[in-house]
């Protein structure tokens, strides 16, 4: 059943679905728990700071870099470029970041964080490092391990698949 627990025998926890289009494995599961539970999908509270998720990555990328063009962006966050113009769009009305024509070439637009986008980054990671640090403070030793272990090996798989199969996400 879709967002049940499905316990298995099999390694990984992987079993046959059960009929539904959804996948209805362990892992699958665990990753809509996540989600869920994570409150990943809605904007929530960092900080003092309402952000949705990709104002969140966006504002983490920029924070580290001297600016970057709209197509880096998108690139980062593995987003369309009109979805990357409406979340900018959305910064900058929040006076978190500039964005001016680049003067060698015009169809290209740059972004950089303006001095409360700085502030609002720094805020917003501080809080996600105390709820990290409280999350995997909670765990063993051994249980933050296998994590780690398990984590890197998702992320190599779903990088690999992203660079064979390149799909954007759009936001509707």
């Amino acid at each position: 059943m879709y967002g049940a627990t499905v316990e298995s025998g099999e390694p990984g926890g992987l079993v046959p679905g059960s009929g539904t289009s959804f996948p209805d494995d362990v892992l699958s599961d665990l990753l809509r728990r996540f989600a869920r539970f994570g409150a990943l999908l809605e904007p929530h509270d960092h900080g003092g700071i309402r952000a949705s998720l990709s104002e969140v990555l966006a504002l983490g990328e920029l924070s580290v870099s001297e600016g970057m063009s709209q197509q880096e962006l998108a690139d980062l966050l593995g987003l369309e470029k009109s979805t990357v113009s409406r979340l900018v769009s959305g910064m900058e009305a929040r006076g978190w970041l500039t964005r001016e024509r680049h003067p060698a070439n015009r169809r290209v637009t740059r972004l950089e964080l303006t001095e409360a986008g700085r502030r609002a980054a720094e805020r917003i990671g501080r809080d996600l490092r105390q709820r990290h640090h409280a999350m995997f403070s909670a765990m063993t030793a051994e249980e933050r391990q296998a994590l780690t272990v398990g984590l890197r090996a998702l992320a190599r798989v779903v990088e690999h698949t992203a660079a064979e199969h390149p799909a954007r996400i759009t936001e509707a």
